[in-house]
């Protein structure tokens, strides 16, 4: 009794740690998208080259969570690999704040981003130990982070005018990662097989409705601010509140959407999330009225986030022996293909906000129509 209840508070304590190391890493990485404007106008570059080099370095960072997930599977003693992830997040965002061109900042940004990548299949695997709950606060505690962070940044350039003190903040993540070494976590199994490639296959239903709302997630993510600032004259603070209260919500819907999955069903659970996303997409580049448009990036994100915590938790179950390597593929890998898609369609369009913007609408609704309505991924469901 007494091994069963010692072995319960480590594992309750691994599965808080990736709690609040999801919050903390996710915060920091939040920064970007909101610091859209304000580098336009620092490094007087054009709209469609940053916000096609951002979800480019999103989409490279996230093709290789499936490499981490690979990896993190067979590494026992993980509280080191997540020191790692710390001390890297924080001289990134240090060397952000000391970029004398864009370039320079691009690479701080990837190297953030590099990070965080790795952060998710390890953490999403320690918190799935325990329970598909805590994996569901799992993604809820990222999606908080991802909440506050806009409004801290926005805030902060608009009081102090740049980002030149970030080194303080990155200072914080490395003195963090040095303190969780002392937390008690479980050991990993490390395991040493090899894994079949066609275990893979039983994720592809997955992999196709995560690729699409990654898309639609990054586009309207990226450009919403550019939207608000440029376009409709609103200041930056404004954008940085849109995002906030957007993950706010999407942090009520991740947790919604576990329960709409055992409800509903993966189906109709689609079907709900991507016709929203798409009726408030279109809603964007309709009215200009401020209320209007943070009613309409709430709703999107409301949805969107019904299938985030979902989805990982739907990987694991079907890959319940490989959990990083399955959340790496829900998360990381299908993200990394919405950002690759996402990077190649802000070159195209990304001067034309609105129609970048407006073009999510349909593509939402077929998504919808086929992942809800016609699909047919039953056949997937037995390869392993």
């Amino acid at each position: 009794m007494l091994v069963t209840s010692v072995g319960g508070g480590i594992l309750l304590a691994s599965s808080f740690l990736a709690i609040v190391s999801h919050f903390l890493l996710d915060f920091l990485v939040s920064f970007f998208n909101p610091l859209v404007p304000y580098m336009i106008d620092r490094f007087s570059i054009q709209v469609r080259v940053i916000t096609s080099f951002l979800t480019l370095s999103a989409a490279i960072a996230s093709l290789l969570q499936i490499v981490f997930g690979y990896v993190f599977d067979r590494v026992r003693n993980k509280k080191v690999a997540l020191s790692i992830v710390y001390f890297t997040q924080g001289i990134g965002i240090s060397l952000l704040g000391f970029s004398t061109n864009f370039w320079m900042a691009l690479m701080s940004i990837f190297l953030v981003r590099i990070a965080n990548s790795a952060f998710h299949p390890l953490g999403a695997a320690i918190a799935g130990e325990r329970s598909g709950s805590d994996v569901a606060f799992f993604s809820i505690a990222g999606t908080l982070g991802a909440a506050f962070g806009p409004i801290f940044i926005t805030m902060y350039v608009s009081r102090f005018g740049g980002i030149a003190h970030l080194w303080l903040l990155g200072l914080v993540f490395v003195l963090l990662g040095i303190l969780i070494r002392k937390v008690p976590t479980t050991m990993g199994t490390g395991l040493k097989e090899r894994g079949r490639l066609r275990e893979l296959f039983v994720l592809l239903p997955i992999l196709a409705v995560v690729t699409v709302r990654s898309f639609a997630t990054s586009i309207v993510h990226t450009f919403t601010p550019v939207l608000i600032t440029r376009v409709h004259g609103y200041s930056i603070k404004l954008s940085g509140l849109a995002l906030t209260l957007g993950m706010l919500v999407g942090a009520v819907s991740n947790y919604v959407g576990v329960l709409l999955l055992r409800k509903i069903g993966a189906k109709r659970q689609d079907l709900v999330a991507f016709a929203g996303m798409s009726l408030s997409s279109l809603l964007l580049v309709l009215w200009s009225d401020f209320r209007v448009l943070i009613f309409s990036f709430l709703v999107f994100d409301f949805c969107a986030f019904l299938l985030m915590s979902a989805n990982v938790v739907q990987a694991q179950e079907m890959l319940p022996h490989r959990k990083a390597l399955a959340s790496s593929v829900a998360m990381g890998f299908a993200w990394a293909i919405g950002d690759f898609l996402a990077s190649g369609y802000s070159a195209l369009l990304g001067n034309n906000v609105k129609l970048a913007i407006g073009l999510v609408s349909p593509i939402s609704l077929l998504a919808g129509l086929y992942f809800g309505v016609f699909g047919r991924f039953g056949e997937w469901y037995n390869k392993v």
